[in-house]
């Protein structure tokens, strides 16, 4: 059919550029989303209440990544037989790690420039920048050690701690993954993501843990772990799933792609999570469900995977993180200097040049020397003869 993409090409080989581009368009969405925190309360409504929420849709985002790490860091153990645990941590320190400290350097620096810390009637805003700079939350920032405030310095940085915590045992959750039935990883991810609440209830009284808050911050990583299985369970099934997705008929294609998005958009967002007890991390899973289902779409979907490949598209992708680490330094950065002095569609404007500008540089000066020395460190070196 026109609208699917041969199955001759997928592989478990190629690079997966399109996923690039859905992480890219993703961190976009995180930087919206950080900027209709500021925005007038008639704007928040209509962006949050329609369609446009797709805008703005930050922690949805996060999960897309999670799923993606998952997915993506799993198919090198597709040909593997050993584990090589040593080098995966080393490119991973590289490749997440190091730009993260110099994403913390310049937030810290961008911090210690704005030194009142006047309080702002917008309570989001408060979050960040609204302590003094002390060392000791640095090296927490640095260690991610200790029940501190991970949004003090760059309210994005708070996925970034999942992350590591996850890379550092991924490598035996893959093999798992690999060698165990479908069944299995399905009941681990579930059971992870169901405990995380019971248990920081259980620990919340345990001394390195302040009270029930910093104890769920601490259990939400069994949750968060629960999506890097299911993006492992992509990776291993991914042949059936092109063959899934070659079967559909034009309209079932389409259903797909529209309930992705519905269930991506909203499926955090309905009356029902409102109104129930149930701890709210809990409704991630439909929107894990969307994200799912957009990353079938985008390796499959013709129109969805051309996009995805164009070239605009792709650099915003290979500078994903990039973004992500240093957009909301920018953000605070104009909010202390002209929030309030001029209008809020020329500060998302300045908002938008001035984080890409930016992140160009990160990705030149921090980023991309950062992935070449893992990859540098972790070669082989092959013997002269």
């Amino acid at each position: 059919m026109q609208d699917k993409i041969s199955l001759r090409q997928q592989g478990d080989s190629r690079r997966f550029y399109e996923l690039d581009s859905l992480r890219g368009v993703a961190a976009l969405t995180v930087v919206f989303h950080h900027f209709s925190r500021i925005c007038p309360d008639s704007v928040t409504h209509l962006l949050i209440r329609t369609p446009l929420r797709l805008l703005i849709a930050g922690h949805q985002a996060v999960i897309l990544f999670f799923l993606l790490s998952g997915f993506v860091l799993t198919l090198p153990y597709k040909k593997k037989t050993r584990l090589n645990y040593g080098p995966f941590l080393l490119k991973r320190v590289c490749r997440i790690y190091l730009p993260y400290l110099g994403a913390v350097a310049l937030a810290i620096l961008c911090d210690l420039s704005f030194p009142g810390h006047r309080p702002y009637a917008n309570y989001w805003i408060n979050y960040t920048w609204s302590e003094p700079v002390t060392a000791q939350l640095v090296l927490q920032h640095i260690l991610f050690l200790g029940n501190y405030d991970w949004s003090q310095f760059n309210t994005a940085f708070w996925s970034l701690v999942y992350e590591m915590r996850i890379s550092l045992v991924f490598p035996f959750l893959a093999l798992a993954v690999l060698r165990l039935s479908l069944l299995w990883p399905v009941l681990c991810a579930a059971a992870l993501s169901l405990a995380s609440f019971p248990l920081a209830i259980l620990f919340a009284n345990v001394w390195h843990l302040s009270g029930f808050t910093a104890a769920i911050n601490t259990t939400l990583t069994l949750h968060y772990a629960a999506f890097f299985l299911i993006g492992s369970l992509m990776a291993r099934h991914l042949n059936a799933i092109n063959r899934w997705y070659s079967r559909l008929t034009p309209l079932q294609a389409a259903t797909l792609a529209l309930l992705s998005l519905a269930l991506y958009g909203f499926g955090d967002a309905s009356s029902l999570v409102q109104r129930s007890s149930a701890p709210s991390n809990l409704f991630d899973w439909p929107v894990a469900l969307g994200a799912v289902m957009l990353i079938i779409l985008a390796i499959n979907n013709r129109f969805f995977h051309e996009f995805l490949t164009t070239r605009s598209i792709h650099y915003l992708g290979e500078r994903s993180y990039s973004l992500y680490l240093i957009h909301g330094t920018i953000l605070f950065s104009l909010i202390h200097t002209l929030m309030g002095r001029v209008p809020t569609t020329l500060l998302l404007i300045l908002y938008l040049s001035i984080t890409l500008a930016v992140t160009e540089i990160f990705y030149r000066l921090i980023e991309k020397p950062s992935m070449l020395l893992g990859r540098r460190l972790t070669t082989p070196v092959t013997a002269s003869t």
